[in-house]
């Protein structure tokens, strides 16, 4: 009996993938894990962030294009 693998099961190591990625993709990951982890800070009720004028992150999410 063959023996069958899933594309599930096969990984990719995931240098391999961001060595394939445009540069203007690997720009894009991070600028979205930076908005990522701002959100997070952010929803922590004991972040300091939590001063940070409505305005300034107004003008971060912007950026994006």
């Amino acid at each position: 009996m063959a023996h069958q693998t899933s594309s599930a099961n096969y990984e990719v190591p995931s240098l391999q993938i961001w060595a394939r990625l445009a540069a203007e993709h690997r720009v894009q990951v991070i600028w979205l894990m930076a908005q990522l982890a701002l959100k997070l800070v952010l929803a922590d009720p004991n972040s300091p962030l939590k001063e940070v004028q409505r305005g300034v992150v107004s003008d971060l999410s912007q950026d994006s294009g």
